[in-house]
């Protein structure tokens, strides 16, 4: 076996050399990932040392470590176990840390493989991982975590408004009103849409989500942050990557957006995914909540405005246009809404 000198991408080879003795690693032991945005890795069998990519990974790295430092506490979740900062200008002219490296692989390497069971299943399980740090109480975090915000707030202007209490009525009454529009510009009757009556039952539902007490959220899951047993267990040995850790309404967790275009061959069957892991959810937190269609009204909503964007890559993902993609929305919240009437 041979050093990789892929190494030489993070640290040159005099820093390199000091690292390995430092920490007592034989040089050819070590492995890199510079998949990170904002971050650099090397790692070992049993350990993994993150370095900021440039300054703007320094905050990141600081709240991601943080956060480890702080859930360490909590032995029931999957998360890297924090080990140390390292301060060490003949090694790395920032700040880096070591951590524990989780065992398993990368959900992403089996989304290919996977049937819609096996999808439904994975997404229970996150579900009920959500609620594990869902319940950790948002005033025994670090003010660091507290005070920070969504990482990319002007990618999700509108979702942000809806989940605002001071705003939540202006941008639901926008977004009903969009849809409203749409369907007669394209001639699409769905007259139980336009009953005052369920307009008045989307509001209640809406408010309700709106109005749970924020929480703890990784902020950023997808299939690259998961790691499972393996092919044949999927059972989820780690969640990654916690350097958007924030916190915010316990509905961002289950965004579908963060994924890569894997998810979205299931489109079709995230209204059912969504209510299963939304009862599950609820049972986990002992939420009890008017509906279990809630999180997919609200995300049906969301992917609605999101297929009118411009320059949008959804639409594409559910349907060969924008005006199937809205359609096809439009009569998903049909769908939502008869449901919603079952219920309530």
């Amino acid at each position: 076996m041979t050093t990789d000198y892929s190494v030489f991408g993070i640290l040159n080879f005099e820093q390199f050399e000091k690292f390995c003795k430092r920490f007592h690693i034989d040089s050819k032991e070590i492995k890199t990932n510079f998949d990170g945005w904002r971050k650099l890795i090397l790692y070992t069998e049993e350990r993994v040392f993150l370095f900021p990519r440039d300054p703007r990974g320094v905050e990141w790295l600081d709240t991601e470590i943080s956060a480890y430092e702080f859930l360490n506490d909590y032995a029931n979740l999957p998360i890297p176990k924090f080990i140390d900062r390292i301060k060490d200008k003949e090694i790395s002219f920032y700040e880096f840390a070591e951590v524990s490296r989780l065992k398993g692989m990368p959900y992403s390497k089996l989304e290919d493989k996977i049937d819609i069971q096996e999808v439904t299943k994975m997404q229970l399980n996150l579900a009920n991982l959500f609620a594990l740090w869902h319940n950790i109480p948002v005033q025994k975090l670090p003010q660091k975590i507290i005070q920070r915000d969504i990482f990319d707030p002007n990618l999700y202007e509108f979702e942000i408004k809806l989940l605002n209490p001071a705003t939540t009525k202006v941008a639901s009454d926008f977004a009903y009103q969009k849809i409203q529009e749409y369907a007669k510009l394209h001639q699409i009757k769905h007259p139980s849409l336009w009953d005052e009556s369920i307009r008045k039952k989307w509001g209640r539902i809406i408010q309700e989500i709106v109005s749970l007490d924020d929480v703890l959220l990784h902020g950023d899951i997808h299939e690259d942050q998961i790691l499972v047993h393996s092919e044949e267990n999927l059972e989820i040995t780690g969640i990654l990557d916690w350097e958007t850790v924030w916190v915010g309404n316990p509905i961002w967790e289950f965004n579908f957006f963060e994924w890569g275009f894997g998810i979205w061959k299931w489109w079709d069957s995230f209204l059912d995914i969504r209510k299963i892991i939304w009862k599950e959810y609820q049972k986990k937190r002992n939420l009890k909540l008017i509906t279990v269609e809630g999180l997919s009204l609200i995300y049906t909503i969301f992917e609605f405005l999101i297929v009118l964007r411009p320059n949008t890559s959804l639409g594409k993902l559910i349907g060969k246009d924008i005006e199937e993609s809205a359609r096809k929305c439009i009569e998903r919240l049909v769908r939502i809404t008869e449901r919603i009437e079952k219920e309530i």
